[in-house]
């Protein structure tokens, strides 16, 4: 009984530190931005620009990716070629002919850099 109460507990350990390593989880140094707030910062550039239109979910179901800009992207300051930014995209309604700009936010500012217009 008490071996198997022993290998109950370590297994119980393990689940609780493999269940911790979910890939959802988000690791942010300090001054980055976390990637809701990477997407309240491109949905507010987003609807300033009245791009919104045909975004689903009011930008809920956006991704960031962390990117090196280059000149594929259409940039506020030309100084932030070669560095890295992070990607906000939204997924566009499908029965839509354009969609909604991939909008690129420098981690270290917090400020909209650029985009990459919608096709």
């Amino acid at each position: 009984m008490k071996r198997f109460v022993s290998t109950y507990g370590w297994m119980m350990i393990a689940v609780l530190l493999l269940g911790g390593c979910d890939d959802e989880q988000r690791i942010v140094s300090g001054n980055e931005p976390a990637g809701d707030e990477a997407i309240a910062i491109a949905w507010a550039y987003v609807t300033a620009r009245n791009w919104q239109e045909p975004a689903i979910d009011a930008g809920a179901s956006a991704e960031v990716h962390r990117v090196t800009v280059d000149d594929g992207y259409e940039l506020l300051d030309d100084a932030y070629t070669g560095t890295e930014a992070l990607a906000v995209s939204f997924e566009a309604d499908p029965n839509s002919s354009v969609g909604v700009p991939t909008i690129l936010v420098a981690p270290e500012s917090n400020t909209v850099v650029g985009y990459l217009p919608g096709e």
